[in-house]
């Protein structure tokens, strides 16, 4: 059974590659529609199934075989969509929903309706520091990996706490970066967008990868990405702004050593420095509003490969802090930062023909800076043993069992399990499913008893008798590949329990003098909450170099305590392309729907966004990208006052491509 498995992933058989995968009944309708995928679907007939994904399993498998629902964005749909980030990228993907911040357009990813807090965010495996939460209203944590040194983005979804511990409970997006060469190479891209007529809004960018061989068995790969985008102004008053502006530098350096045959030493540093301004109102008062945000990782790891057995252990330290300036004489926020050290590893090995059993440990440390906590900084450790289990029943039944144990240093300890079947019908049918369990830890403000933090009109209180979130997922899932055409569809029932928000305290505690009224807050456990859904997708090649294809998603979300739906998710989630690409050219045209929500308790409408795109390859050296995003310049807060973020106007962007 795993030599099988291992050829799938190998590309033997039908040598295929896709990102998408597919689906039924709104599929379909898409197709009817004449829409089309979610994240480059340009590729040619059967190459879907030998395509490579690691973090399901944290071994490489063909998506066909993986115990979980993955998509997989390659560096090439990057290049089509145009997008200079993580969010960007993966916007198409199924079961990828964004929720609004409320500050400067920022969103956060959310995956199958969970919050933007429940999807881990990690880089080559490995988890990044998370702001969402901690620093409030935040989507800082999208940015450590410069996206020239991206090679693909996989996108895992359902609680995958076995293998990842906590903040999984929605899934995992997993940047992948680019592995230097064995021959000297490398890329340039230049880019720049124009919102034409918006006030702002325009950006320009560019970046570099080279690689190549120091020596019989050291390689070098570096990477570095620049960003500059001017804030959008606002319609109603040009001194405010709508969507604040970036300007980011990113870098990236892996030094990789082979002493031995099978065995690999990654050093690697990367460094992310980024300034985010707007322009605000305080009182009468118009100020410019600065964020300094500064990343560092640095990471050592070693890979064994022994034959029947493979190993992995690393050592790994991050860094993240953010400053805030303001004009004018108004007060900025506190400074806050957040250092992590930790080491993890694993080992793999065949148990006869048809097992594989994986048995890792990670430890962490995390320690926090911030004025409101008591003697100015906290810290928590987190320490876990995981076992995963891949049984082959048969030549075409598949078993996944998980179990894994966390123990925090505050709150104690807490066990995942996890169980997955994968059945391969027969070379075109596969029906998968299963259950899990994820968990999420407080942060380090919520559950420390001491921590105060006043900001703005609000303010906000640990709580140390605070519990983790904690989650319980089944899913069912079918999916159909044959000849030009490829679907699947995925049913979920997620029930979370103990979610932290926060409660208004009727008795105002000891405030130091601030002046009064103000609103007062503590961290607390008071909502259970339940999300039904559905996902599916869908891809059609319809020869000639024409494709259409399509995904959806439609949500069932429940605050069991108020009976509401929660807040900021979309019932209805559709993207659609319809593509051509024949020899150096290609083009596209893109549809986004989202569907009407909950946003603080006052109903948004829906609302769609159209896009299109095209590129043309000069030589085997040198590309050209066009594109217009949101062709209707559709604008939120003309919709609805409702909307508490808001959508990138009509932009005009092109990018240069070169390699050599």
């Amino acid at each position: 059974m795993l030599k099988l498995l291992s050829a799938r992933a190998s590309g033997r058989g039908d040598g295929m590659k896709v990102p998408l995968r597919p689906a039924p009944l709104y599929g379909a309708l898409l197709a009817l529609a004449g829409l089309a995928p979610a994240a480059a679907l340009a590729v040619e007939d059967g190459q879907r199934l030998s395509e490579v994904v690691v973090t399901a399993t944290q071994r490489e498998q063909a998506i066909r075989d993986v115990p979980a629902a993955a998509s997989v964005v390659s560096r090439e749909d990057i290049r089509v969509s145009g997008a200079d980030n993580v969010l960007g990228a993966i916007r198409e993907t199924p079961g990828v929903g964004l929720l609004g911040r409320s500050v400067g357009g920022r969103k956060t990813m959310s995956l199958r309706g969970m919050d933007g807090k429940h999807t881990l965010y990690l880089v080559n495996g490995l988890r990044v520091i998370s702001t969402d939460d901690w620093v409030g209203h935040s989507d800082y944590q999208y940015d450590w990996a410069p996206v020239d040194d991206v090679e693909r983005i996989e996108v895992v979804r359902g609680p995958m706490s076995v293998l990842y511990g906590s903040d999984a409970l929605g899934g995992v997006v997993n940047t992948i970066t680019r592995r230097p060469a064995d021959h000297w190479q490398g890329s340039v891209r230049l880019s720049g967008s124009d919102a034409r007529g918006a006030g702002g809004g325009d950006a320009v960018g560019g970046g570099v990868h080279l690689s190549g061989p120091l020596g019989d068995s050291l390689r070098i790969g570096l990477s570095a990405t620049h960003l500059d985008r001017d804030p959008l102004k606002l319609k109603e008053n040009r001194r405010l702004s709508e969507i604040e502006g970036t300007e980011l530098d990113a870098g990236h350096l892996l030094l990789s050593w082979a002493p031995l045959a099978g065995h690999i030493l990654d050093l690697e540093h990367r460094v992310a420095d980024e300034e985010r301004t707007r322009q605000q109102i305080s009182s009468g008062t118009y100020y410019r509003d600065t964020y300094d945000i500064e990343r560092t990782q640095s990471i050592a790891t070693w890979k064994g490969d022994w034959g029947e057995v493979d190993s992995q252990l690393r050592v790994w330290e991050s860094d993240f802090s953010v400053k805030s300036r303001r004009t004018n004489g108004v007060a900025p926020t506190r400074p806050q930062s957040m250092e992590e050290r930790g080491v993890d590893g694993r080992v793999g090995f065949g148990i006869g023909s048809a097992q594989h059993l994986t048995i890792g440990f990670d430890a962490r440390k995390e320690e926090m800076k911030n004025a409101g906590l008591a003697g100015g900084k906290d810290d928590a450790t987190h320490k876990a043993l995981y076992l995963q289990d891949e049984i082959g029943l048969s030549d075409s039944v598949m078993l996944t069992l998980g179990v894994r144990h966390d123990r925090h240093s505050i709150f104690g300890g807490e066990t995942s399990p996890r169980a997955y079947l994968v059945w391969h019908v027969d070379e075109r049918w596969t029906v998968r499913g299963g259950y899990g369990e994820g968990f999420r830890a407080p942060t380090l403000k919520q559950i420390s008893p001491n921590y105060e933090g006043h900001e703005g009109p609000h303010s906000f209180y640990g709580n140390a008798d605070i519990k983790p979130e904690t989650s319980r997922s089944v899913e069912l899932g079918v999916a159909y590949a044959h000849g030009g055409l490829e679907w699947e569809a995925t049913v979920f029932h997620n029930d979370v329990k103990d979610l932290i928000t926060t409660r208004l305290l009727r008795i105002t505690p000891p405030s130091g003098g601030l002046p009064i009224p103000r609103r007062h807050y503590l961290y607390d456990n008071v909502v259970e909450a339940r999300i039904i859904g559905v996902e599916t997708a869908a891809k059609w090649q319809l020869g000639g170099g024409f494709y259409l294809g399509g995904n959806a998603q439609w949500l069932d979300t429940k605050d069991k305590e108020t009976g509401d739906e929660l807040n900021g998710r979309s019932r209805i989630l559709l993207n659609a392309r319809a593509g051509w690409k024949q020899g150096p050219w290609d083009a596209a045209l893109r549809a986004e729907h989202i569907g009407r929500q909950h946003l603080d308790g006052d109903r948004a409408p829906s609302y769609n966004l159209l896009h299109a795109s095209a590129g043309y390859r000069i030589n085997e050296h040198l590309g050209v990208s066009l594109g217009v995003d949101n062709l209707t310049d559709v604008r939120l807060v003309d919709k609805s006052d409702a909307f508490s973020y808001s959508e990138t106007p009509r932009t005009l962007r092109v990018s240069l491509h070169g390699s050599f």
